[in-house]
């Protein structure tokens, strides 16, 4: 199981649950960051077979509990994709 960093600007509210959606998160252990298609859920009990994502704002703040991602789709690095669009 990986872990992942994903930053949000204001509140979490601007992040979708349970469906499909591109988001840009961060691999703990490679500090690498990847444009990937994913569905996230701020429960991870209902996504056992997830990975942890932890959701941290733009000054640092770190959510106090783990979400869950399941990577549907790695679309490259932010450069990768930004040149591709």
């Amino acid at each position: 199981m990986a872990t992942y960093e994903l930053f949000v600007v204001k509140d979490l509210g601007e992040l979708k649950q349970d469906e499909e959606t591109i988001v840009e998160v961060r691999n703990m252990a490679t500090v690498e960051t990847r444009r990937v298609r994913a569905i996230l859920s701020s429960s991870p009990k209902k996504m056992p077979d997830a990975d942890t994502l932890w959701i941290r704002w733009q000054r640092g703040y770190k959510h106090p509990d783990p979400w869950a991602i399941r990577i549907i789709e790695d679309l490259g690095s932010l450069t990768e994709s930004l040149v591709e669009t």
